[in-house]
């Protein structure tokens, strides 16, 4: 199995993904992690993406081919999730020309969505554990300690990108062109849009509603 998950950002793709990953016994691909562990440990591609993530910009794309195309064959035997990949639509047409040379495609997309207000209050109460990636939100997923990661004991941070004028240009960024996977991914029959209000398991339910039908189905 193969799922694509995307959204704007804030809007719970990486928790959701955890849960899917867990449930499903997923392979987790995010390439927004992966980028900042390039970036923590400053290699050559940490040091060539470092200013575009700061600026809430997206990475070029022949970068993250290459990433994600070494990923494909280090675990071609094993069901993935993508976590908020393809971001564009030449993303999407790599990723489907990579998987059919494994004989593989994509059997979902599905699309966290809520209001842009809502986003932008959500990311303004995050913050992030560095040392081990965990995120919490103060409104919705606060930390037992306050400013103590509740895994590892270190204290959080909120990232840079995590300011408002960043915050919306990260949206500019997304409804002019992550959006367009919309219309591919309902092309090749793939694609459910979820509303991602609510809490946590009320938007993994949703899911899960989707995904149990097509794998009872297997």
């Amino acid at each position: 199995m193969r799922i694509v998950l995307f959204g704007p950002p804030g809007v719970g793709k990486g928790t959701q993904a955890e849960l899917l990953a867990n449930h499903f016994h997923l392979v987790k691909f995010s390439m927004g992690d992966l980028l900042r562990q390039e970036v923590a440990v400053s290699s050559s591609i940490g040091r060539r993406v470092e200013s575009y993530l700061k600026q809430g910009n997206l990475v070029p794309d022949d970068i993250i081919v290459e990433l994600v195309y070494n990923f494909l064959l280090e675990n071609r035997e094993r069901d993935i999730l993508f976590d908020g990949f393809p971001r564009n639509l030449n993303q999407a047409h790599s990723l489907e020309q990579n998987l059919a040379q494994l004989g593989q495609k994509i059997d979902f997309a599905l699309e966290l969505y809520i209001a842009d207000e809502e986003i932008i209050k959500r990311l303004q109460n995050r913050l992030y554990c560095s040392s081990c990636g965990r995120i919490y939100n103060c409104l919705t997923d606060p930390p037992k300690k306050k400013g103590i990661c509740d895994v590892c004991g270190q204290e959080l941070i909120k990232r840079d990108d995590d300011e408002e004028p960043v915050i919306r240009r990260r949206l500019d960024v997304y409804n002019s062109q992550t959006r367009l996977l919309t219309e591919y991914y309902k092309e090749l029959n793939v694609y459910k849009r979820i509303d991602a209000s609510g809490s946590k398991e009320q938007i993994f339910k949703r899911i899960c509603e989707i995904l149990d039908g097509y794998i009872d189905k297997e």
